[in-house]
C-alpha cells in the first residue's frame, strides 16, 4: 500500500509554517519563563529576559536599536497603531494622508477610518506592473501632510515599492513615513534608516514564527499615541502582558531568517524562475502579474484566461497543493483583487488571480510536483468552472 504524498504548501505570504528554530525556542522558554515579564520576582525576571532577547533578535532583523521595537499581536495591530497613533497626535494644520492604492487591506481600512474622522486622503495609483508611481506620490506629500504610507513589498504580487525615493521626499516634507514591511522582512534586506521610515511594521508568522506576534518599529523621537493603553509594558507604548513563549518563537524566526537572508533569497529566486519558465511553456496564455518589476524572490501571481482563481485554488487544494487567490485576510470573500484592479486589469482577471508563495520549507521537489500536477488540475478546474456556469 503506497503512502499518501505529502501536501505541497505554497502559501507562505499568508502564513509561513513554524520554523524548527522557533518551535525549539518556544519549548525552551516554556520551562524557563513561567512568570509575568513585568513582575519583580525571579520568575518575572526570567520571563523578561526572554522577551528582551527576542527584542534584540527582531531589532537585528530590522537593523534598528532594540529600544525602537514595540511588540504587538501581529502586523495588523502594528499597522493600526501606526496610522491611528500619528493621526491622534496630528496638529490641526496637518490633516492629509497619502497612501498607495495597492496597500494591504489593513492599511487601507485604517486610512479609511481616519478619512471618516475628517482627514483628507490622497490615494496614489500604480503602473501596469504594480509599482507605485513616484512623482505623483511625492507631489501629493506637501505642506499639511501628517502621514504617508507605502508598503515595502506587495502581499499579492510581491512587487517591491520605491520606498527609498518616497521616504526621502516624505522626510523633507516633515510628514511621518510609515512602511508596511510585513512581507519584506526576512525575504529582502530592510533598513528603516535607509528609507527614512519613522514607523515600520513586521509580523512574526510571515517569518516562520508563531501567529499572534508582531512588531512596530518606532524611530527614536517619534511621539505616538498608544493604540492599547492601561499598562507600562513596552515603555508605555503598548499595554498588555507579553507572551514570553510566543516572543521567543518570533525572535528565533527573525534570527534564522536574518542568518540565511542572502542564500535563501537566491535559492527561492532560482525556484521561482524554474516555476515561471515552465508555467509559461505549458500555458502560453498565462499572465504573470508584475513580471517585469522587481519582486520578492518567492512570489508568483498569475491568471489563466477564462478561469476563476477560487476555482483553481480549490482544485489545487483537492490535489494536495495549498495556494491562494491573494490576500489571506480577504480570502473568505470571493471578490476581485483590489491590487490587480489597481494595476489596470479588468474584473475577470482580478477574479482569476492565483498566488503561489514559496518559503523556507519549499523544496525543488515541491515545485516539480506542482508542475507535474498542474496541467490536469487546470483541466479539471476548467471543467468544473464550465459546469458551474452552465
Amino acid at each position: 500500500m503506497s503512502a499518501t504524498p505529502a501536501r505541497i504548501y505554497l502559501d507562505h505570504n499568508a502564513t509561513s509554517p513554524l520554523r524548527p528554530e522557533s518551535r525549539r525556542a518556544m519549548r525552551e522558554s516554556e520551562e524557563l519563563a513561567t512568570g509575568n515579564p513585568s513582575a519583580m520576582h525571579a520568575e518575572g525576571r526570567a520571563a523578561r529576559a526572554v522577551v528582551e532577547a527576542a527584542r534584540e533578535q527582531v531589532a537585528a532583523l530590522a537593523a534598528v536599536p532594540a529600544n525602537e521595537v514595540v511588540f504587538t499581536s501581529g502586523g495588523s495591530e502594528a499597522i493600526a497603531a501606526a496610522v491611528r497613533g500619528v493621526c491622534d497626535r496630528a496638529p490641526s494644520d496637518r490633516r492629509r494622508i497619502v497612501v498607495s492604492t495597492v496597500e494591504h487591506s489593513a492599511v487601507l481600512e485604517a486610512v479609511a477610518a481616519a478619512e471618516r474622522a475628517g482627514f483628507e486622503v490622497v490615494r496614489v495609483a500604480c503602473d501596469h506592473e504594480g509599482r507605485v508611481e513616484v512623482a505623483p506620490f511625492i507631489a501629493a506629500v506637501r505642506d499639511g501632510t501628517a502621514l504617508a504610507a507605502l508598503q515595502w513589498a506587495n502581499n499579492e504580487t510581491g512587487v517591491l515599492q520605491p520606498v527609498e525615493e518616497v521616504g526621502r521626499a516624505v522626510r523633507a516634507a516633515g510628514a511621518a513615513f510609515f512602511v508596511d514591511a510585513v512581507q519584506a522582512a526576512g525575504r529582502v534586506p530592510i533598513d528603516p534608516r535607509r528609507v527614512c521610515a519613522d514607523l515600520l511594521a513586521i509580523s512574526g508568522h510571515k517569518l516562520g514564527g508563531p501567529p499572534g506576534t508582531g512588531a512596530l518599529v518606532i524611530r527614536d523621537g517619534i511621539g505616538l499615541a498608544p493604540l492599547i493603553g492601561g499598562g507600562a509594558q513596552e515603555r508605555r507604548r503598548r499595554g498588555g502582558t507579553q507572551s514570553a513563549t510566543a516572543l521567543a518563537g518570533f525572535g528565533a524566526a527573525a534570527r534564522a531568517a536574518l542568518a540565511r537572508l542572502g542564500a535563501e533569497a537566491e535559492r527561492l529566486l532560482r525556484l521561482r524562475a524554474r516555476l515561471e519558465t515552465r508555467l509559461r511553456r505549458r500555458f502560453p496564455e498565462i499572465r504573470i502579474h508584475g513580471e517585469t518589476a522587481l519582486r520578492l524572490p518567492n512570489t508568483v501571481n498569475f491568471a489563466l484566461a477564462g478561469l476563476a482563481g477560487d476555482v483553481l485554488v480549490i482544485a489545487l487544494d483537492l490535489a494536495g497543493v495549498a495556494a491562494s487567490t491573494g490576500s489571506a485576510c480577504s480570502s473568505g470573500a470571493v471578490e476581485p483583487s483590489h491590487v490587480i484592479r489597481a494595476m489596470g486589469h479588468g474584473e475577470a482577471e482580478a477574479r482569476g488571480a492565483v498566488r503561489l508563495s514559496l518559503g523556507w520549507s519549499t523544496t525543488a521537489e515541491d515545485v516539480d510536483r506542482l508542475l507535474e500536477l498542474l496541467p490536469a488540475v487546470v483541466d479539471q478546474a476548467r471543467l468544473g468552472d464550465s459546469a458551474t456556469r452552465c
